[in-house]
């Protein structure tokens, strides 16, 4: 298995699941949702999506539940997004 970190790949052995979460188990939304943090951390690291004029923060990506919309001014901002994802 590769680890990938900011500027290179890591080998580690592979991980040996036993069991997991089943559906509908009150765990499972949780730990889906921190799973989900270094796909969102490397998303705001792209520096791309739309200026919020108050704040002066860039929206790149919304997530609600299981549902990912990617947020991009350009057709080139969203190629970037969609082969980081």
């Amino acid at each position: 298995m590769c680890l990938h970190t900011e500027n290179e790949c890591t080998e580690a052995e592979d991980i040996k699941i036993q069991c997991g979460i089943f559906q509908g188990d009150s765990l499972s939304p949780l730990l889906f949702c921190i799973c989900l943090i270094p796909l969102m951390d490397q998303l705001n690291r792209l520096n791309t999506g739309y200026e919020e004029h108050i704040t002066n923060t860039k929206i790149s990506h919304l997530l609600y539940m299981d549902d990912l919309k990617l947020i991009a001014e350009s057709e080139e901002e969203l190629r970037k997004q969609i082969q980081t994802v």
